[in-house]
């Protein structure tokens, strides 16, 4: 690769950037298309025989076609940096072009993958905007060009925008020092934190009867003549049984917590001038930022496990509707396992001082606890009690009242947990069950808001609360009539007065 900077001539990358194309194709399978061939894998599993002679063969055809791919990939791949714009050609099946103008360039990240140390070559990301599909990389060029690349933008921009102050001058000189950067070890956690295994379970859950049948043939009945050479028979069938169970909460544990460190290692966030920017990632350091203007609600969620390891995640939510050019649903700006004082001051970072644990949430009325206990769960017991007795099974009243038991303790978490409060500016909603999850907006940004009521409610004087965001939907049941229409007065007031750009 030509180490000069501002050349009209197409570049090529260094071949060592095959290695990342590889790499980084890899990781996109993994993280996009696992789960679409799940269905394959599981009839493969369940049907197939001869599974480790057609398995090696297609793992073998896959790993071929991804290092094919990435090899074409690399030799589509030109760029050239003129004076002031850097234009790239890129693709395989679909070509792009893309050029992108020193003065829209708002950061220019370095990275230094463990592949490229040896070739003295570094991972060159430009940043234009608040999203990663508006970012440039540049994968295997030489740091000594990467870093006078930057030097040379840099000086573009200063010298198209001659009033910059001192101070914002040597922003744009000196590397940033991180506001907080997370151990791995924590990174981990969010592994253990992350809904990946309830995602296999429903994605399996189809082929369920093939893969009890297949695990008892292939794993429970060997384990079973093991264990009966030191246990009695019914014995070794439970061990048999909680040993392939455990293996399988282990595995699908291991490739979460694999998952996370591949996405977070080395999470580290900055922010300057009202912007966001985190940079994490193992194979590759991904830069993703974002301006908290752009930001439409702040999510704050701790699952069970969060519970129990006291930490939190937050998700600064951007626009869903990809009309508006803004992030697509899903790419949301995320934080994971802080704790408290991290939260509370990336939330400062993020929105306004604002004490999360003195937050005055007004709860919803018990009547939300009372109907959904009886609907379903004591109607619903004593309907098959009551069954079960007419048709000779006996009179299960133990059963019934442990059933009625957890669906009381449930009713009565998912009660406790709902609430909401509002300044007359910004609003705060809390959900949950066992863990919570607390939205913060502003009211201005509110794209709709619902009142509904059914007959009983309006008896009681009780409504629910929908509120339509750009970034989702929101909805707080049983609410007093007249504390939903004071929201909604001050909501519809906020959004008509307010001068400020949603967007």
């Amino acid at each position: 690769m030509n180490n000069s900077v501002s050349s009209h001539a197409w570049q090529k990358l260094s071949p060592v950037a095959m290695v990342y194309f590889v790499l980084h194709f890899i990781v996109r399978f993994v993280k996009d298309g696992i789960m679409n061939i799940a269905p394959v894998f599981v009839v493969f599993i369940t049907q197939v025989e001869r599974k480790l002679f057609w398995g090696t063969i297609g793992i073998t055809v896959l790993g071929a076609l991804l290092v094919i791919y990435s090899v074409l990939y690399y030799l589509n791949f030109r760029f050239k940096v003129s004076d002031h714009e850097v234009i790239l050609k890129k693709g395989v099946f679909k070509k792009e072009r893309i050029t992108l103008n020193f003065a829209k360039i708002q950061n220019i990240n370095i990275a230094v993958p463990f592949y490229f140390q040896p070739f003295k070559l570094v991972n060159c990301t430009f940043d234009a905007a608040g999203s990663a599909k508006q970012e440039v990389g540049l994968p295997g060029i030489a740091e000594t060009a990467a870093i006078l690349m930057r030097e040379t933008v840099f000086n573009y921009k200063q010298q198209q925008a001659p009033l910059v102050s001192a101070a914002e001058t040597v922003t744009l000189e000196v590397d940033e020092l991180p506001i907080f950067s997370l151990k791995n070890k924590e990174v981990a956690k969010f592994g253990l934190m992350s809904s990946m295994m309830a995602v296999v379970l429903v994605v399996a859950a189809p082929f369920s009867e093939h893969i009890v049948r297949f695990t008892k043939q292939e794993f429970v009945k060997p384990l079973v003549v093991i264990y009966q050479q030191f246990v009695p028979n019914a014995a070794a069938g439970a061990l048999a049984i909680a040993t392939v169970v455990f293996a399988l909460v282990a595995f699908f544990l291991s490739v979460s917590i694999l998952g996370s460190l591949l996405r977070f290692y080395n999470y580290q966030l900055y922010f300057s001038d009202g912007k966001l920017k985190r940079v994490a990632g193992l194979l590759e350091r991904h830069q993703m930022s974002l301006n908290t203007n752009k930001i439409q609600a702040i999510e704050v969620k701790q699952n069970w496990v969060g519970l129990f390891l006291k930490r939190f995640t937050l998700s600064c939510k951007q626009v869903e509707n990809s009309q508006y050019g803004q992030a697509k649903k899903g790419q949301s700006f995320i934080m994971p396992v802080l704790n408290s004082q991290q939260l509370q001051q990336a939330f400062d970072l993020c929105w306004q001082p604002c004490d999360l644990k003195a937050i005055p949430f007004v709860p919803i009325h018990s009547q939300y606890l009372r109907k959904n206990f009886t609907l379903f769960w004591l109607l619903p017991g004593v309907l098959v009690t009551a069954l079960l007795y007419f048709f000779g099974a006996g009179l299960h009243w133990i059963l019934l009242l442990e059933f009625l038991a957890v669906g009381l303790l449930l009713c009565w978490l998912r009660y406790k947990r709902y609430g909401i409060y509002s300044d007359g500016e910004h609003a705060f909603v809390r959900t949950g069950l066992i863990g919570s999850q607390i939205t913060a907006f502003s009211l201005y940004k509110i794209q709709q808001v619902q009142r509904t009521q059914t007959p009983m409610m309006k008896r009681l004087g009780l409504a629910s609360l929908q509120i339509q965001l750009a970034c989702g939907k929101l909805k707080v049941p049983y609410l007093p009539a007249c504390l939903v229409n004071q929201f909604i007065n001050i909501a519809l007031y906020q959004a008509e007065s307010s001068d400020k750009n949603w967007l």
